[in-house]
C-alpha cells in the first residue's frame, strides 16, 4: 500500500460557506475527502500542467485535473475509499499509474509522483491547441506537436529553418541564401488562387512568417501544427489554411543558467558551371550572334589574339594599355567573377544566454540572443543582425488567482551595398576585369560593379519590435473551471536609410572619371497591434465520462503608417541625407488597417477513454468586407474512436492503439486586400503641363460588386493512428479534401461598351485533396552495459488542387477553367532537331520563331505536330489546343522527411533528410540557357555539346586556342543535345505567358527538368560530458558538437542550381507569366559546418 502524508484541511470560513451555497456543492463530510497529486520531474520539481487521472473501480468514479505551475492537482469531495487509481502523464515524459490509494473521511491526503523515463508513447502526450492543452490520445482532428529540441545543435539562423520537414504537409520555402530570408510557409498545398497563408501565433499572439524569423530559436518549447478545419475552427478567420502554434519556454525547477554557442562556416551549395577561358567564351558569343541578323557581337583580330594568349598562356597579364590606344585600357579576364564576388567561405555566429527557475510562487524564464549572418559577398559589408531579449514571468499569488507578463525586444538590422545586383554579378562576362594596374576600378563590368558596391553607397534597414503580453488566470473548484485573460500591445518601427554616391573608373593610364549618381532616401513606418483574448475553460471527470469546454472572445486590431522621402543631388558624399541634397523632394505616405473580432468555443467529450467527439466554431468578424457582410458562423465537428479499447480487441496481441479520427468543418478566408470592397481613387501626375508644371488627376475608381464577401473553405478529414510492439512502432494516416468555395476574382464579362473592368466577386471554387503519413520506429537496448536509444521517423506527403468552378465560357486555357490542375506546364512535344532543309520544308513552324526575325536551319528544334496540319502552332482554348499538350506540373508532390537519432553513453548522432519525391521545372533565364537567352549572359559548360552543321577549315583551327580545339568546338556535331546556337531562341523577353512565348522559351519535353531532390539536410554528432567531471565545476551539463546543414544533396538539376531555389517556381495563375524569380540569380543557397557548446549550471 502507498504511504502519503496528511495534514490538516486549512478553513475556509465564509467564503467556503458562499461557494458551497452557490454552487450547490458540500464540504467535507464524514464520507468524503481531498486527494492533493504532486508531479515532480526527476529532480523533485514540480511539472506544471501534467495531466492527472483518479479512478475508483468500486464507485465508478473518474476525474480528470491540471497541474497547476506548481505541479499540484486537487480533488475534492472524493468518496472515502482504499482503491484509487492514479494516472499522470506529461508531454515527452513516460506516463505512470500507481493503485490502492486511499481517501481518509475529512482529511486532505497529498502523493507525489516523479515522472522520470522519457515517453515511449506519444499519444500519452500533452498537446497545445486553440487556446488550451488536451492528452493527444483525446485529440481528434489533424494535429501534430514538435518539440523545440529540433533546433538544438543545428547551425541554423531561424526557427523556420528548423522546421523543414519535420512534420507531413507543413511545407515550409525558402526561396534563397540571402542573410535573413523570408520563409514561404504552407500547409496542406494550395489554399485560393488569391493564396492564403497559414496562421502562426507564438504564445498566442499572431505573427507574420517573416515575424518568424526574428524569434531566438533557443526560447521555443514546442510547435504544434493544426491541419484540418476541426481543430482549427476555433481560430476563425485566419485559420482557414492551418495554424502553426509555438509555445515558448517557462522556468521550471532550480535556477540554471544555459549558454550555447554557435560557430558557423558556410559554402555555396551549387554554383554554375561557367566558361571561363577568354578565347572560347568569345568565339562563342559571337558565333550565337552571327547566326541572327542582327549579328552585334564581332572581335577584332586584335581581341582574339590577346584572348587566345591569355587562353594559351593565363600567366600572361589580364589586363594592358590597348595596343591600337594607349590612352585606354584593354582587358581580358579569364575567370568566374561570380565566385570573386561571392565567396567560397563566409562565417555566421549566435550566442543565446538564458536564466531559467521556478519555486511555488513564481515561474520566470529570461533570455538573450545574438545571431550575426554574413552573405557571401567579398568586397563590401553585406549581413543580418539579430537581437532579442525575452522576459517570462508567472506570478501565483494564490490557489485561486495568478498573473504573468511576458515581453520580447527584437531588433534586427539588413545591411548591404545600395548598389548591388545579384544577376548583374552571374552574368559579368569572364573577359571582364576588376582593377587596373594602377588600382583604379577598371572599366569593364566587372570593375563597374566592384566600384558601385564599394564605393557607391548603402541600404541600412532596421527594425526595432516590443511585443508585452500582460495576462492574468483564475482557478475555480480545484482547477475544474478557469478563466484567463490577456492583453499584448506590439509597437514596430522601420528606419531605412538608403542612399548612392558616385565612384570612380579608371578608363586609361591617368584617366580616372567619377560615374554614377548620388541621391538619398528615407522611410520610416511604425505599427500598432493590439490583442485581447477573455475566454474560460471547464474540465470534468466523473466515472467514465469527461468534459472539456471552452468558451471565449477575441479581438485585434492593426493599423501602420509609413513615410517616405527622396531627393537626388548630394551636396557632400560625406553627409549623405535628404537634407543635403538638392534635388526636386518626392514623398509618400501610407496608412493601412484592419481589425477583428470573433467569439469562439470548444467542447470535447470523452466516453470511457474509448468515444471522442469535438464540436469547435467561431462568430467572426472582419474589416476586410462590407457591414452588411462583415460576419460570418464557421463551424466543425469531429469524432475518435480508440477501437484498441474495445473488448472484442483484447485477444490483439501487441497492439497499443488502433484509432480512428473524422473531421469536419468550415471556415473563412479573408486574405483579401484590406479595402478591396471600397471603389478606390488613385491621385497621378498627368502627362500634360499646365502653364510650367504637370497637373494632377484623379483616376476613375473600379466597379465594385456587392457579392463581395468570405471565401469558404470547407474541409473533411479521415485519420488512423496505429500503436505496435509496446507502442515501439507508431504510425498515422491522414486523408484530406479541402474545397475553396466562392474565391474572389474577375467576374463574368461585362460588354465593352461599359468601359470598365469586370469587378471581384466570388465567382471561383477550388479542391485539394491529399494525405500524409508519419511513422515512428524507437527501440532501446543494451549495449556494453549502457542503453542504447535509437529512433527513426518517415514522414511522406502529397496534395493536388484544381479548379471545379470558373466563369470561363470560352475555355480559353489563358483564364481559370474547370478542371484545370493548379500547376500544370502546357508546352510542345519536343521531336529532336532538323536534320536538312528537307525536313525543315515539310513542317511549318514560323509561327513561333522568336521576333519573327531569326532562320530556321539544320539544327532548330522541331516538335510533334499534334493536329497534323502541317504547322506548329499554339491554340489556346480547350478541344483547340493545336500542337500544344500539358508536359509537366510545376506544383511539389511527395514532400517527405527522414530523421534518424541515436545516443549511447554521451554521445548522440542524428541525420535528416528532406526532399521533394516529383516536381517539373521548365528553365528560363540566362543561368541555364546562357546566350541562347540573350548574347548579354555566360556560357555554360552544359551549353558547349550544341549542334555544329560541319567543321570548321585548317585555316580557321589555325586561329583556334588550343582549349577550343579540345573541347571539339571546332569538330562537326550532329547529334548534340542543343540547337544551333543562335542568341535569341530562347529570349524570355517577348513574355512567358504560354501565348508570348516563342522559340525555346515555349516549354518543351526536351528541355522539361525533373526538379526533384534528396538532400541531407542535417548531420549532427554531440557529446555530453559525465557528470562526475562537470560537478567538479559546478556544472549540471556540458555538450559540444559539430554539425552540418545542407551536406548534400541528389537533384538532376544540381548540374544548374540548387533544387531549393527553385521553390519559387510553383505558377498556379495561367493569366500571368512567370517572373524573373527561382531562376537560381540570387544569393546562392548555403553549405554549413559549425561546432558549439551548450553548457548548463
Amino acid at each position: 500500500m502507498q504511504q502519503f502524508s496528511t495534514g490538516k484541511r486549512p478553513a475556509k470560513g465564509a467564503l467556503l460557506l458562499l461557494l458551497a451555497i452557490a454552487f450547490g456543492q458540500k464540504g467535507f463530510a464524514q464520507q468524503s475527502g481531498e486527494l492533493v497529486v504532486i508531479v515532480q520531474d526527476a529532480k523533485s520539481k514540480g511539472l506544471a500542467n501534467a495531466t492527472v487521472t483518479i479512478k475508483n473501480k468500486n464507485s465508478k468514479l473518474k476525474r480528470s485535473g491540471q497541474a497547476d505551475q506548481q505541479g499540484k492537482a486537487v480533488f475534492n469531495n472524493l468518496p472515502v475509499d482504499s482503491n484509487y487509481c492514479i494516472l499522470v502523464t506529461y508531454t515527452g515524459l513516460l506516463p505512470k499509474e500507481e493503485c490502492q490509494y486511499i481517501v481518509t473521511s475529512g482529511k486532505r491526503s497529498s502523493v507525489v509522483f516523479q515522472l522520470i523515463d522519457a515517453a515511449s508513447n506519444q499519444m500519452d502526450e500533452v498537446v497545445v491547441v486553440g487556446y488550451g492543452t488536451q492528452k493527444k490520445t483525446n485529440l481528434s482532428g489533424a494535429v501534430d506537436q514538435i518539440s523545440g529540441d529540433v533546433l538544438e545543435s543545428r547551425p541554423i539562423s531561424n526557427a523556420a529553418q528548423g522546421l523543414q520537414g519535420i512534420s507531413p504537409n507543413l511545407n515550409i520555402q525558402f526561396n534563397s541564401g540571402a542573410p535573413g530570408a523570408e520563409p514561404k510557409i504552407n500547409i496542406r498545398g494550395i489554399t485560393s488562387i488569391n493564396g492564403g497563408d497559414p496562421l502562426i501565433l507564438v504564445d498566442n499572439v499572431p505573427i507574420s512568417a517573416a515575424e518568424l524569423i526574428r524569434i531566438a530559436p533557443q526560447d521555443i518549447e514546442s510547435f504544434t501544427v493544426i491541419k484540418d478545419a476541426s481543430a482549427a475552427a476555433i481560430y476563425g478567420a485566419r485559420a482557414s489554411f492551418g495554424v502553426l502554434i509555438i509555445t515558448t519556454k517557462t522556468g521550471k525547477g532550480d535556477v540554471k543558467v544555459n549558454y550555447s554557442n554557435n560557430f558557423t562556416w558556410n559554402t555555396p551549395t551549387v554554383m554554375p558551371n561557367k566558361i571561363t577561358d577568354p578565347y572560347v567564351f568569345s568565339r562563342l558569343l559571337e558565333t550565337s550572334t552571327d547566326n541572327t541578323p542582327w549579328d552585334n557581337v564581332n572581335y577584332s583580330d586584335q581581341f582574339y589574339q590577346y584572348a587566345k594568349e591569355r587562353s594559351d598562356n593565363p600567366s600572361i597579364a589580364g589586363v594592358r594599355i590597348n595596343p591600337s590606344d594607349s590612352k585606354v585600357w584593354e582587358y581580358m579576364g579569364n575567370r568566374d567573377w561570380t565566385r570573386y564576388f561571392l565567396s567560397d567561405w563566409n562565417a555566421t555566429n549566435t550566442h543565446d544566454l538564458s536564466i531559467s527557475g521556478s519555486n511555488e510562487k513564481v515561474q520566470y524564464y529570461i533570455s538573450g540572443s545574438y545571431n550575426r549572418q554574413n552573405s557571401p559577398v567579398k568586397l563590401a559589408e553585406d549581413y543580418f543582425d539579430r537581437y532579442n531579449l525575452r522576459s517570462k514571468v508567472n506570478y501565483r499569488l494564490s490557489d485561486f488567482i495568478s498573473f504573468g507578463n511576458n515581453t520580447v525586444i527584437g531588433s534586427t538590422r539588413r545591411l548591404t551595398p545600395s548598389q548591388m545586383s545579384l544577376p548583374d554579378i552571374y552574368n559579368i562576362f569572364p573577359t571582364s576585369f576588376d582593377k587596373n594596374p594602377d588600382g583604379t576600378w577598371a572599366n569593364s563590368s566587372a570593375g563597374i560593379i566592384a566600384a558601385q558596391m564599394v564605393d557607391g553607397g548603402k541600404s541600412d534597414r532596421k527594425r526595432l519590435d516590443v511585443q508585452s503580453t500582460f495576462n492574468t488566470e483564475l482557478r475555480f473548484f480545484g482547477n475544474k473551471f478557469k478563466v484567463n485573460a490577456d492583453y499584448t500591445f506590439q509597437r514596430n518601427s522601420l528606419n531605412r536609410n538608403w542612399y548612392t554616391k558616385q565612384y570612380e573608373i579608371g578608363y586609361g593610364p591617368d584617366d580616372v572619371r567619377k560615374e554614377g549618381t548620388t541621391g538619398a532616401y528615407r522611410e520610416a513606418g511604425f505599427s500598432y497591434y493590439n490583442v485581447y483574448n477573455i475566454y474560460g475553460t471547464y474540465l470534468q471527470s466523473f466515472n467514465k465520462h469527461q468534459v472539456n469546454a471552452v468558451l471565449g472572445f477575441n479581438q485585434e486590431d492593426y493599423r501602420y503608417e509609413v513615410i517616405t522621402a527622396e531627393r537626388a543631388g548630394l551636396i557632400s558624399e560625406s553627409f549623405p541625407t535628404i537634407q543635403f541634397a538638392t534635388g526636386t523632394m518626392k514623398m509618400g505616405e501610407a496608412i493601412d488597417t484592419y481589425a477583428l473580432r470573433g467569439a469562439f468555443y470548444r467542447l470535447n467529450y470523452t466516453y470511457d477513454d474509448k468515444y471522442i467527439v469535438e464540436f469547435n466554431g467561431r462568430y467572426d468578424g472582419s474589416s476586410r468586407f462590407p457591414k452588411s457582410k462583415r460576419f460570418g458562423f464557421f463551424p466543425s465537428g469531429s469524432a475518435a474512436w480508440r477501437i484498441d479499447r474495445e473488448k472484442f480487441m483484447s485477444s490483439v496481441a501487441g497492439l497499443d492503439l488502433l484509432k480512428l479520427r473524422v473531421s469536419y468543418g468550415q471556415l473563412g478566408n479573408q486574405s483579401v486586400s484590406n479595402y478591396g470592397y471600397l471603389p478606390s481613387m488613385e491621385k497621378k501626375d498627368a502627362d500634360y503641363l499646365f502653364g510650367s508644371e504637370r497637373g494632377i488627376y484623379i483616376g476613375v475608381p473600379p466597379l465594385v460588386s456587392p457579392n463581395y464577401t468570405w471565401e469558404k473553405v470547407n474541409t473533411v478529414n479521415f485519420g488512423l493512428d496505429v500503436a505496435v510492439l509496446k507502442n515501439k512502432l507508431s504510425a498515422s494516416f491522414d486523408y484530406y479534401s479541402r474545397r475553396t468555395l466562392g474565391m474572389l476574382t474577375l467576374g463574368r464579362d461585362l460588354p465593352n461598351i461599359l468601359g470598365a473592368s469586370e469587378p471581384r466577386e466570388n465567382a471561383a471554387d477550388l479542391k485539394t485533396n491529399g494525405w500524409e503519413l508519419t511513422v515512428n520506429f524507437q527501440d532501446r537496448f543494451e549495449l556494453a552495459n549502457a542503453p542504447l536509444r535509437f529512433n527513426a521517423k518517415l514522414l511522406l506527403s502529397d496534395s493536388q488542387s484544381k479548379i471545379t468552378r470558373f466563369d470561363n465560357p470560352n475555355k480559353s486555357i489563358l483564364q481559370y477553367y474547370e478542371g484545370m490542375q493548379m500547376g500544370e506546364i502546357w508546352g510542345l512535344q519536343s521531336n529532336g532537331l532538323f536534320k536538312d532543309e528537307a525536313e525543315i520544308a515539310k513542317l511549318d513552324q514560323t509561327s513561333i520563331i522568336p521576333w519573327g526575325a531569326l532562320s530556321i536551319v539544320p539544327g532548330w528544334p522541331t516538335y510533334v505536330d499534334q493536329d497534323g496540319n502541317g504547322k506548329i502552332e499554339k491554340g489556346y482554348t480547350l478541344g483547340d489546343t493545336k500542337d500544344l499538350k500539358i508536359i509537366g506540373n510545376s506544383t511539389p508532390r511527395y514532400q517527405f522527411g527522414i530523421d534518424l537519432s541515436a545516443d549511447w553513453k554521451g554521445f548522440d548522432l542524428r541525420a535528416f533528410f528532406q526532399g521533394i519525391g516529383k516536381r517539373d521545372y521548365y528553365p528560363l533565364d540566362y543561368l541555364y540557357w546562357g546566350t541562347y537567352q540573350q548574347p548579354y549572359g555566360n556560357f555554360y559548360g552544359h551549353l558547349l555539346d550544341f549542334y555544329r552543321p560541319g567543321s570548321d577549315s585548317d585555316i580557321d583551327r589555325a586561329k583556334h586556342s588550343q582549349a577550343y580545339l579540345n573541347l571539339g568546338l571546332a569538330d562537326q556535331n550532329l547529334n548534340a543535345a542543343y540547337p544551333i546556337l543562335q542568341s535569341w531562341l530562347a529570349d524570355r523577353n517577348l513574355g512567358t505567358r504560354i501565348d508570348q512565348a516563342q522559340g525555346l522559351a515555349i516549354p518543351q519535353t526536351n528541355y522539361l527538368l525533373n526538379a526533384a531532390y534528396l538532400r541531407l539536410k542535417n548531420l549532427t554528432i554531440g557529446y555530453t560530458l559525465p557528470k562526475s567531471i562537470t560537478s567538479r565545476a559546478k556544472i549540471s551539463n556540458l555538450r559540444v558538437y559539430l554539425s552540418g546543414e545542407n551536406i548534400i544533396e541528389w537533384s538532376a538539376v544540381k548540374r544548374y542550381f540548387d533544387p531549393e531555389t527553385l521553390n519559387e517556381n510553383t505558377y498556379t495563375n495561367p493569366t500571368a507569366g512567370s517572373d524573373r524569380v527561382g531562376n537560381g540569380l540570387t544569393y546562392p543557397f548555403q553549405r554549413s559546418f559549425s561546432a558549439g557548446i551548450q553548457v548548463t549550471f
